[in-house]
């Protein structure tokens, strides 16, 4: 169970988060929704430990700051690649807390090979991190959140720079980990994707929530079309899909 309770966040003199109060179930995944500048990614970072904050955050009742031993995978938007690093070396990073530095046991190096099958990188994994292309190198991140084996996953717009076909792999993918026990937090701007996946959501808006409930529910709220400036629309496919689209008038909006 991750506890958020009074949750605030400066930069300055300007409030980011503000009052932030969630519970989110272990075993689940949540996703977080809102405008550019509602504070999601800081709530990200927030949650790994990144920032300094007022209130508290206790995952399994232990303050965040407090407990080095938590096995937390990150996904970042733009992540800090160490230079001259092949994509199996960078996987193998992902197993240093588990199995310590270029000391992976059998079971991490068997982990780290089927993963690398598992999403399509085995051709790959003698090149350069640095020379892939985004698409490439957010499906490498992925993976090396993967073969972490954590307790909780946190992926910052996971799906932003890959094709549809790899955006629904990836997210298969994760929610496999997610059946396994792993608790997920995802920031999405792809709110269709996000409610087809997650169990609850999240909308926030300048730095507050908005609404945290049931991704069914969220996504039919009044709370969600405020978060936009009511510039989004929701349809119900004849399948019983949900999807949901800015409004053409409206796009300078979101």
């Amino acid at each position: 169970m991750i506890s958020v309770e009074n949750l605030s966040i400066n930069y300055g003199e300007k409030s980011v988060l503000s009052s932030v109060t969630l519970n989110i179930p272990s075993g689940t995944w949540t996703c977080i929704v809102g405008p550019n500048g509602a504070g999601k990614t800081t709530l990200l970072k927030a949650l790994l430990g990144m920032h300094p904050y007022s209130g508290s955050i206790k995952v399994n009742g232990v303050e965040v700051f407090k407990d080095m031993s938590r096995n937390v995978a990150f996904v970042p938007q733009r992540p800090e690649i160490p230079l001259g690093m092949t994509v199996i070396e960078y996987l193998a990073l992902g197993r240093s807390k588990l199995d310590g530095w270029g000391r992976e046991r059998r079971r991490g190096r068997v982990l780290i090979q089927n993963t690398l099958e598992e999403t399509q990188l085995v051709g790959l994994q003698s090149q350069l991190v640095t020379q892939l292309s985004g698409g490439e190198l957010q499906r490498v991140l992925i993976a090396r959140a993967i073969v972490q084996e954590p307790e909780v996953m946190l992926l910052d717009e996971p799906t932003s720079a890959l094709d549809l076909h790899h955006q629904i792999t990836t997210l298969n993918q994760v929610e496999s980990l997610k059946n396994q026990g792993v608790t997920i937090v995802s920031t999405m701007h792809d709110i269709t994707l996000g409610a087809m996946y997650a169990e609850r959501m999240i909308v926030m808006h300048e730095g507050r929530v908005l609404l945290d409930g049931p991704a069914s529910n969220v996504i039919h709220s009044n709370e969600l079309k405020m978060a936009f400036d009511h510039g989004i629309s929701v349809h119900t496919l004849e399948d019983g899909h949900t999807v949901i689209v800015a409004n053409k008038t409206r796009s300078e909006i979101i």
